[in-house]
């Protein structure tokens, strides 16, 4: 009967011990679990502690970051500008060019002398544009010789041009009535020669240096508006005097 008994006795041990492994087994396995919710829990603290971080950066730093790479682009400082120099176009410029004052003392020299329909003064991407509009107040229709209020309006437009160093563009713009004679058979003839002229008379007669000064003449190419009335075929018919950004005139400087 001691056989038996015993024999017993060690099946229950070798159960209860089985069991025992068991069941660690299983709360080993069970507890896996809280690693991979460590590791969430380590990764959602630096997510926030970096979200944080960017949070308390200064905005001077971003803003000049931007300012330094637009800076390689028509040295426009375009963050929340208009891409075109828009209403706040004076901004579009560094705060050491003299581009954004000219505009304005060339606004109020159209003002006071009542040039509004004659001359008009705006930025875009390239720099200052003066545009000379309708060539019945500045030429004889078909012609590039300008007249004697042109001249006058050029002699005012000289003094600002000389305040600054950029180079200066001067292009010739006509409408879509096509022109044919012996002196220009095309557009493209008697739009250069209008811009030839007044660069010739900005030079010659005013001082212009001639090393930043050039001429294009682009015919009917480049319209401001549909010629499609009158009106606006006089839109398009225009010289337009380009006082060159910083960007734009070193780069054709070489520099």
């Amino acid at each position: 009967m001691a056989q038996p008994v015993k024999t017993a006795a060690r099946a229950a041990e070798s159960k209860f011990r089985n069991r025992q492994e068991e069941q660690q087994l299983e709360t080993a396995g069970m507890m896996r679990w809280l690693l991979t919710y460590a590791d969430m829990i380590t990764l959602m603290l630096a997510l926030f502690i970096i979200l944080f971080a960017l949070e308390s950066i200064s905005s001077a730093k971003p803003q000049e970051y931007a300012r330094s790479v637009t800076n390689g682009f028509d040295n426009i400082w375009a963050v929340n500008q208009p891409p075109n120099g828009g209403t706040n176009g004076a901004r579009a410029f560094d705060s050491s060019s003299a581009i954004p004052s000219i505009q304005r003392e060339l606004e109020n020299f159209v003002r006071k002398n009542h040039l509004e329909k004659q001359l008009q003064v705006r930025l875009d991407h390239r720099g200052l544009v003066i545009t000379l509009l309708s060539d019945n107040s500045y030429y004889d229709s078909g012609s590039a010789e300008l007249r004697p209020q042109t001249r006058t309006i050029l002699d005012g437009v000289f003094r600002f041009l000389k305040r600054t160093p950029n180079l200066v563009r001067v292009e010739g713009n006509t409408d879509t009535v096509p022109i044919h004679t012996s002196l220009y058979p095309t557009n493209w003839e008697l739009s250069t020669a209008r811009a030839v002229n007044v660069v010739r008379y900005l030079v010659e007669h005013d001082g212009l240096d001639p090393v930043r000064v050039s001429a294009a003449g682009y015919g009917e190419f480049k319209p401001r508006v549909q010629n499609d009335s009158d009106e606006n075929r006089q839109q398009n018919r225009r010289v337009d005097i380009v006082l060159l950004n910083s960007t734009i005139s070193n780069a054709e400087k070489g520099l």
